[in-house]
């Protein structure tokens, strides 16, 4: 089996690539700007793409001649300053790649993988989500995941194999801190190694998301091409969420620390969603999917890596 994963340099693209490479297939990966570094992708083909140019991408695709495509590619981060980019990337380049499969290998399986940022604030009554919620995005990635996923659907009503990914939050070993765990489990890492105060800051210390090892998602991701039904959306969840101050607690717990949490004003983000945890039911009951890593051992491993990451050089 062969398989295209575009987005393979970001965090998600790594494990995933790892996870396919283990599996037997053989991949190409797809990245944006600098090449990852050899040592993490010496066993798979590697191609510099703009997901803008779907020329491109209907070249590789033709080249390569994938069975499966795990679409990752997109500006990931929620608080971004240029929304243009958002759909330039996150919608348009949804619809390259759905158009270049479309006339080079309408055959092949498409992961689409959009976001349950799209479905913004839910009441909690309506908690766990399931896919069937109308979405409500309340910025301009969520905005942007939310019209792919809806092309997406189309593509598939209109015959390719696309199956549709709503992950919640994950977390794991080698995220930026542009995430709140990676930024929360560094500054535990910082405190244990006594490299600052025993103080974190954050916005809304209560705000709860459902989150996932990222060893776990990909798994997921991969279940869902081989069992998922074309068109349906899948959340990819587990179905239990945690406040910023319980994971300040969790990461105090397993690195062996006291630490002081406080909530600052300016840190608070204009719209933010107080509770966001999904229903993973149908991803279990159709796929037969479940998480196995629990969330404080992934808090764990993150941890160890920032330690890592903080004993062997200043990291900015």
């Amino acid at each position: 089996m062969r398989a295209l994963v575009t987005g393979a340099g970001g965090f998600v693209g790594r494990y995933l690539v790892d996870f396919l490479l283990e599996k037997g297939y053989a991949v190409c990966g797809t990245y944006h700007r600098e090449r990852p570094a050899k040592s993490d992708f010496d066993r798979c083909r590697m191609e510099r793409l703009d997901i803008k140019d779907k020329e491109s991408l209907r070249g590789i695709l033709v080249d390569f001649h994938p069975d499966e495509i795990y679409h990752l590619a997109a500006v990931a981060v929620t608080t971004g300053q240029n929304r243009d980019m958002y759909y330039q990337v996150n919608f348009f380049g949804s619809i390259n790649l759905f158009e270049a499969v479309k006339e080079a290998l309408p055959r092949a399986r498409v992961l689409f993988v959009g976001s349950a940022n799209a479905y913004g604030p839910v009441p909690a009554e309506r908690q766990p989500i399931r896919e069937s919620e109308t979405f409500y995005p309340v910025n301009h990635y969520a905005a942007s995941k939310a019209a792919a996923d809806m092309a997406a659907c189309a593509y598939a009503a209109e015959g390719l194999h696309v199956v549709r990914a709503r992950p919640f939050n994950h977390t794991g070993p080698g995220q930026t801190v542009d995430y709140v765990c990676s930024r929360l489990a560094r500054q535990a890492a910082e405190i244990s190694l006594n490299m600052r105060e025993p103080l974190i800051e954050a916005g809304n210390l209560e705000a709860a998301r459902d989150f996932t090892d990222v060893r776990d998602v990909v798994r997921a991701y991969w279940l869902l091409l081989q069992k998922g039904r074309p068109g349906e959306a899948y959340n990819v969840c587990s179905q239990k969420a945690y406040s910023v101050r319980e994971i300040v607690a969790l990461l105090a717990e397993v690195a062996g620390v006291e630490i002081q949490v406080r909530s600052r004003l300016d840190l608070l983000r204009k719209a933010d969603i107080s509770l966001l945890i999904g229903s993973r039911e149908k991803l279990f009951n159709e796929v037969g999917w479940e998480p196995g890593i629990p969330f404080k051992e992934t808090l764990k491993d993150l941890l160890a890596w920032w330690r890592k990451i903080l004993n062997g050089r200043n990291v900015q």
